[in-house]
């Protein structure tokens, strides 16, 4: 269902016009729960990580206009390369959102809008992945970032 919604509006010559394409956004947010808790077949017989590629892609260009959609497509991207082990590509996607998130400003709409702030997860998640590369000293550093700035206003 949501698969057909996406590649009917990503047809839709109509597209263009909108100034506000927030209304597709959640199902780009659906398929990435799918993608990382379902069995699923992607459409037109591609692979599952270039369908999830594909997908992250097109979500970050979507939102490229709005910050908190933004940041979630950004997450939702990193999501992507980390299941795909490419921890370094990840990363890159999460210095370019930290550019633009902020807990304070963005956690409680991305709540409101999505359920969970992924942003945060992400940002928390790559602590591991810093670890992983051995990249240690800047594990820990984020690890007090997520700490001491992030969680105190989340939890607000």
């Amino acid at each position: 269902c949501c698969m057909d919604a996406l590649d009917i509006f990503n047809k839709a010559p109509a597209k263009r016009q909108l100034s506000d394409r927030s209304v597709i956004f959640p199902c780009y947010s659906f398929m990435n729960v799918i993608a990382k808790m379902m069995t699923y077949t992607p459409p037109n017989h591609k692979s599952k990580d270039d369908f999830e590629m594909v997908l992250a892609k097109n979500f970050v260009k979507e939102t490229s206009y709005q910050h908190y959609h933004h940041c979630r497509a950004l997450a939702f991207q990193a999501d992507v390369m980390r299941r795909q082990e490419k921890y370094e590509e990840a990363l890159s996607v999460i210095d370019e959102m930290n550019t633009i998130y902020d807990p304070r400003v963005h956690s409680k709409v991305l709540v409101r809008e999505y359920v969970t702030d992924n942003c945060i997860m992400m940002i928390a998640a790559s602590t591991f992945w810093m670890h992983h590369l051995g990249r240690n000293d800047e594990a820990l550093h984020l690890c007090d970032q997520v700490i001491n700035s992030m969680l105190p206003e989340i939890e607000a």
